[in-house]
């Protein structure tokens, strides 16, 4: 572990906090992480934004899983990165999935990639840390599962729905991984063979449902991310 202090912490919405660091390597991209520990608890923090020329990096996690208080000046120690990059290759249609530590890497990888992204799917145990509105999109399968989309990507073209495991406005009760599977279950054999899914979650939650979700895709990638006391 590397000695640091935090240029930030700041919550964000739904009880989510922005994590900035110090980081004076090449910028790294969504599906990195790296280790944070203050006073012997250690965190994954998934990068969500970075900037080499200003020399952070940040990423997003919720409340319950931070370790300890955290503020700007902060002291904690941080890893080297792990994991590898994910990006879309020209001509990628994507399914996007973030559960949980995977939400802000998703969220990430829509942003950067808005114009082929034909839709992204949040939720899991801790909210999400971005402000809800009403979709304008209508989205095949999942019209009945509640109207919420993220109020930001919206502006950019991008469709999403959310899951959540409490009851909340506009919002689907339940697993992330049944609007993944409603909404397959809608597309045709053409259309299946067309798109890239990417989900972003917890290590041990995500290939449980790979095989039976994602038969027929052109692409699946699924990037595992430490739990967040592990």
């Amino acid at each position: 572990m590397t000695p640091t202090r935090l240029i930030d912490a700041t919550p964000v919405t739904d009880d989510w906090w922005l994590i900035r660091l110090p980081w004076a390597d090449p910028a790294p991209r969504p599906g990195q992480w790296l280790w944070m520990e203050k006073t012997g608890q250690r965190r994954c923090l998934p990068v969500r934004d970075a900037d080499a020329g200003e020399g952070w990096l940040a990423g997003v996690l919720p409340a319950a899983c931070l370790p300890g208080d955290l503020g700007p000046g902060t002291r904690v120690g941080v890893s080297v990165l792990h994991g590898e990059p994910v990006s879309a290759a020209p001509g990628d249609r994507l399914l996007l999935v973030g559960e949980d530590l995977g939400i802000g890497p998703a969220l990430a990888l829509a942003e950067r990639q808005a114009d082929q992204v034909q839709l992204l799917l949040l939720g899991g145990r801790h909210g999400v840390p971005a402000r809800l509105a009403p979709s304008r999109f209508l989205v095949p399968g999942l019209a009945d599962t509640g109207i919420a989309g993220v109020a930001g990507l919206e502006e950019q073209g991008v469709a999403a729905r959310i899951a959540s495991a409490e009851e909340r406005p506009g919002v689907y009760e339940g697993p992330i991984f049944d609007l993944v599977g409603r909404y397959l279950s809608e597309m045709t054999d053409a259309d299946r063979r067309q798109l890239r899914l990417i989900a972003f979650g917890p290590w041990g939650e995500l290939q449980q449902r790979r095989d039976a979700l994602t038969a027929g895709l052109r692409d699946v990638q699924v990037v595992e991310l430490p739990t967040a006391t592990h």
